[in-house]
């Protein structure tokens, strides 16, 4: 295709990707409009979403799911195991599927060569990977040896072999092919390509297995290759093929999910024994009692594989749906090899775009990570890019917040450990000690915890990034996440000024040139704040302002706290605290007061998680929890703190820990509006279109806003106070607040929005990728008038005991 055929009004990218492309594979000979058109019709659920998580799973496209409507309305399937016409007609199409499975996906394209294999449907990659591992004859002198990158699964069937008292050995790819020749009591595992980085083995690392040792078995798992090429089978002699490979049906085609396959070889189909347990379908005769006996199906005569290990009825509406996916398909994209030619396309296009992105100072800000090292075992990789974001420094940017910023612009992606703890550990240095030693500090594959922080080993991060194309992946989305990497993470000169420490201030003790100007109270986590009247007082305790955050709510289903992050409604639920009557008073939209006695706590207590934390909470029960429920829409239940029980938050500017009730980090949270103010101009001067309006400081959720009458500071001074006075009460800076997306719930009108975060990103972004609004406090009770009741009132008069360049 000519460059001068494209439309005159195509952008650069687009037009250099589609000047080779549309000749080499993208958009299945549809041309771009055409491609285009077609995802739109068939991916109504991607119309307002960047998808780049097809490595998870693939959307289904609409039609698919039409046609299995249509036919299952229409058409009659019923139960394999039994005999009618019906029955007879469903086991049909089942061993037709069969057969299009091996031909489709495996490349066996003659009876002949299909019938050298078999088709074991299970529900997933995973159970077909199990069922290798509950089926091999492990013994005390036989070994199982896998890739250490590889998914967790794969790895899982070292249990298998452990409790059988196998050998177990994790390698890299250069070490397995030199290991010494195995025989057949030696099982290898590896992936056809890797599941976090995209890297791939394919079959010539299995025949390379082969051949160092003949007689030993190879089990490949193929669900991450399988998802955009074929695993030609046909291309290997039967003698160099693996001997069982795993696959999942939706990482193809989206639907239907809990359905894979094992794919076995009919000559290594001797090594898998059936386990003790055996079900329906599977035996061809039993005794009802003693002596107990039982004979496995086809045990007396060769044939079908699966009918000793599919256990009870095959999920036969499952299959035909698998069937009715594999037609759309096919009728969408032609074959696996068109949309491996597809997704190659785009591969090529991102990987060098993002190579291209740059800091300020030269230095990259994407770092691309590989599985399996040398190139030599290594063949055209997979549509996955692996990676980490890294600052101006080339220091490690947090992959929780490349994940929150990205969700909030539309984009799904995976961040973590990805389910492949080889790739995490080899891209990051991390060693088994590492890893324990991260597990002891509480860490788990499905935290949020970015970077450790203990010792020598603070700021490592602990998770990476990925972005994964498919079928229906599209020249517009590769262009949309390269545009997003370099509009919130180049660090340009202007930038990068703005993170350098703010400079000396001198001390302020100019009475009444910044006073408290808004005093908020928060009694039920993650709900509505109290805003403090100017003409009373406001009690003070080493756990935050009295009554704050010491109620929440949570899921009575998981019994988790409920958040504005996931109920953005609940900023609509305004509590408060009425001293005089001493009652929680509760409002909302459309509901009825509800009154709560301050003084009620119920004996018994319970346990509920806040953040990483176990505390001791007891239930308001009755008509609170109704209340709540109605008003939310979700079912869930009240609870208060017990007995005054507090957690605790550290800080490395304390000697000790701080306690904390219900709050997430510190005692109190303090801004400024100077900063509040400094943020609208920057979206007023970043947006292409008019903002929705201004960004209130109450989406910042903090105790104390401060303003300023007289000589006003300028914005962010905050960050540069060590100590402070409000009043007569002193105050120590504990740290900067890290910010996460709940700033971006309008708290007037419980909707989500996407700035201030937006905004936040470009501009207040640590080197390591923290968003930073704000500074946590903690009361210094040690500087306060000894005998006196510790109190604050908006308008009190705030001093600096001394300010300094800022961290």
């Amino acid at each position: 295709m000519q460059t001068d055929s494209l439309p005159a009004d195509i952008d650069e990218p687009r037009r250099n990707f589609l000047q080779a492309a549309l000749d080499n594979g993208y958009g299945y000979g549809l041309g771009d409009a055409g491609f285009q058109q077609q995802c739109n019709t068939e991916y109504p659920s991607l119309a307002s979403t960047t998808y780049l998580d097809y490595a998870a799973s693939a959307p289904p496209p609409i039609s698919t799911i039409h046609r299995l409507s249509d036919s299952i309305a229409t058409t009659l399937y019923s139960n394999p195991h039994s005999r009618s016409s019906s029955s007879i007609a469903t086991s049909l199409e089942i061993e037709q599927c069969r057969g299009r499975v091996l031909e489709e996906l495996f490349g066996l394209g003659s009876v002949a060569e299909r019938s050298q294999w078999d088709v074991i449907f299970t529900s997933g990659a995973t159970a077909s990977l199990k069922l290798v591992g509950d089926a091999f004859p492990w013994h005390a002198g036989s070994k199982y040896c896998y890739l250490k990158q590889s998914h967790t699964s794969l790895v899982g069937v070292r249990g298998c072999a452990l409790a059988h008292g196998a050998v177990v050995e994790a390698m890299d790819a250069g070490d397995m092919l030199a290991s010494p020749p195995a025989d057949h009591s030696t099982l290898f595992g590896y992936a056809a390509q890797c599941n976090a980085t995209g890297q791939r083995l394919g079959l010539e690392y299995g025949k390379s297995l082969k051949k160092r040792s003949p007689k030993a078995l190879i089990l490949c798992d193929a669900a991450a290759y399988l998802a955009t090429a074929v695993i030609d089978l046909a291309s290997v002699s039967l003698e160099d093929a693996p001997d069982f490979i795993a696959c999942s049906f939706y990482k193809i085609f989206g639907f239907p999910t809990g359905l894979g396959c094992l794919v076995v070889k009919r000559s290594s189909a001797s090594f898998l024994l059936r386990n003790a347990f055996f079900g329906g379908g599977t035996i061809d005769a039993i005794s009802v009692s003693s002596p107990l006996w039982s004979r496995p199906r086809r045990s007396l005569l060769p044939g079908p594989i699966h009918e000793r290990f599919e256990d009870g009825t095959v999920p036969f509406l499952g299959i035909i749906a698998l069937g009715i996916a594999m037609d759309s398909h096919r009728r969408l994209y032609k074959s696996q090899r068109h949309v491996s030619a597809h997704v190659s396309a785009l591969l090529r296009f991102v990987t060098h775009e993002l190579s291209l992105i740059k800091h300020h100072n030269g230095r990259p800000v994407v770092k691309q990570h590989c599985a399996f090292g040398s190139a030599a075992y290594v063949v055209e990789p997979g549509p996955i890019i692996g990676f980490s974001l890294l600052g101006p420094s080339s220091e490690f940017v947090g992959h929780v917040h490349l994940e929150q910023l990205a969700n909030l612009n539309g984009f799904q992606i995976r961040t973590g450990g990805l389910c492949n703890t080889g790739v995490l550990s080899s891209a990051l240095h991390l060693s088994d000690q590492d890893l324990m030693d991260e597990y002891a500090r509480g860490r788990s594959c499905w935290d949020d915890k970015e970077f450790a922080g203990v010792g020598k080993d603070v700021g490592r991060p602990l998770g990476i990034a990925r972005i994964s194309l498919g079928a229906s992946s599209t020249i517009d989305d590769v262009i949309q996440w390269v545009s997003f990497i370099r509009r919130y993470f180049v660090v340009s000169e202007t930038v990068a000024n703005l993170l350098k420490p703010l400079p000396n201030t001198q001390e302020t003790t100019d009475d009444g040139a910044i006073t408290l100007q808004t005093l908020m109270l928060y009694p039920i986590k993650s709900c509505a704040g109290q805003s403090l009247p100017t003409n009373s007082s406001w009690r003070i305790v080493p756990t935050g302002l009295l009554f704050d955050r010491e109620w929440m709510l949570l899921d009575a289903s998981s019994g988790r706290t409920l958040s504005q992050k996931q109920y953005p409604r609940m900023a609509l639920v305004r509590p408060s605290v009425d001293l005089a009557r001493q009652i929680l008073q509760v409002c909302a939209p459309g509901m009825p007061d509800l009154m709560l006695s301050l003084d009620t706590f119920e004996d018994e207590a319970m346990s509920a998680n806040v953040c990483a934390d176990v505390v001791a909470v007891s239930s308001s029960g009755g008509n609170a929890d109704e209340w709540f429920s109605s008003f939310l829409g979700v079912r869930c239940t009240l609870h208060r703190i017990s007995g005054g029980a507090s957690r605790h938050a550290h800080f490395d500017r304390t000697s000790s820990s701080v306690p904390i009730l219900l709050s997430n980090e510190s005692p109190f949270l303090l801004i400024s509006q100077s900063s509040v103010n400094q943020v609208n101009k920057w979206i007023t001067e970043g947006s292409t279109h008019a903002p929705e309006g201004p960004v209130q400081p109450a989406c910042f959720r903090a105790n104390f806003l401060l303003g300023a009458s007289t000589a006003p500071l300028g914005p962010f001074f905050e960050d540069a106070v060590d100590l402070l006075r409000i009043g007569t009460e002193t105050f120590q800076v504990l740290a900067r607040c890290r910010r996460c997306l709940m700033v971006c719930v309008n708290q007037t009108t419980g909707c989500k929005t996407k700035e201030p975060f937006n905004c936040l990103a470009r501009k207040r972004k640590s080197p390591r990728g923290k968003i930073e609004f704000g500074v946590h406090l903690m009361w210094r009770e040690d500087l306060s008038q000894e005998g006196a009741t510790a109190t604050v009132r908006v308008g009190d008069p705030v001093t600096f005991a001394s300010l300094h360049a800022a961290r």
